[in-house]
């Protein structure tokens, strides 16, 4: 009895340090974009205190906004930092690759942190870290998250979990929508028609002045071409958008509601994310 006694004793002690839930701990969170870094602790799943400050343009200020940003936010108590960075990438190694929208190329993220901080240090896609973030808030297990910003990011959550493929699943914005069309990094992609990049080539005003109808409406439609595809190719739960530009939501819904409803197989609902769901899942990776 004596014995019985001490290894359910043993047991219920297992349980209660393995539990996260006891453990109460806090995670730094960041969320790395072409324009904005975001951080914020996260505890219990959600953001307690968060912030924000440009990404800067060179590698020098990106790193040194980073390292300002990181400490401005740390406590001795977290248990981890949890990145996330646009692709593509070398996740496990966290070692940037040819980013068309980040100057960091060959840059070990992961081992510039861990040695700056001292903490464990997880890196995933950004837009991943998105989908996941709201994944989690919207109680979906399946859903495909595209973050529309200077470039064009995507999320896939399959169980409740980031699907990485090799390491760099979900390029949503490297999609071809027309294969004569213009180069981002393949000719005639998702990102050469709605990155803000793209939008201020066609149209002369960054995405945020710009109030053209017609204009709206044609970017709606060709994005509607792109998740139309998604939907076709992994028929989600839900598609989420994030980004800057998704803060125009109201403007392109129309078009893009238009050309999925022409084209996509499944019924399948897209809306608009919450921005800081980014910061969610980076630190939840």
């Amino acid at each position: 009895m004596r014995n019985h006694c001490q290894s359910f004793l043993h047991d219920l002690i297992e349980k209660f340090l393995t539990n996260k839930s006891f453990h109460n701990k806090m995670i730094l969170g960041i969320d790395i974009g072409g324009t904005t870094l975001k951080a914020g602790l996260v505890k219990d799943k959600r953001i307690i205190r968060k912030k924000t400050i440009k990404t800067g343009s060179t590698k020098k200020d990106i790193i040194d906004n980073l390292l300002d940003l990181t400490d401005s936010l740390f406590e001795k108590n977290i248990s981890h930092i949890g990145i996330g960075c646009p692709g593509p990438a070398d996740y496990k190694k966290g070692i940037i690759g040819d980013t068309p929208n980040l100057p960091l190329k060959g840059t070990n993220l992961k081992k510039l942190i861990r040695q700056r901080f001292r903490k464990k240090v997880l890196i995933s896609n950004d837009a991943a870290c998105f989908a996941l973030g709201e994944s989690i808030r919207l109680k979906k297990s399946n859903l495909v998250a595209l973050t529309l910003g200077t470039g064009i990011g995507g999320g896939i959550i399959i169980d409740k979990k980031i699907y990485s493929g090799k390491g760099n699943a979900g390029e949503m914005g490297h999609t071809t929508i027309n294969f004569k069309g213009p180069n981002s990094i393949n000719h005639g992609d998702l990102e050469s028609y709605i990155s803000a990049k793209a939008i201020e080539r066609d149209y002369n005003l960054p995405p945020e002045k710009l109030k053209s109808k017609k204009a709206w409406n044609e970017i709606g439609e060709k994005l509607g071409i792109g998740i139309a595809n998604i939907i076709n190719s992994l028929d989600p739960e839900i598609i989420v958008l994030g980004g800057g530009i998704s803060n125009s939501f109201s403007l392109f819904r129309k078009g893009m509601q238009k050309q999925i409803t022409e084209r996509a197989i499944s019924k399948t609902r897209t809306i608009k994310g919450k921005q800081e769901s980014g910061i969610l899942g980076a630190a939840l990776q």
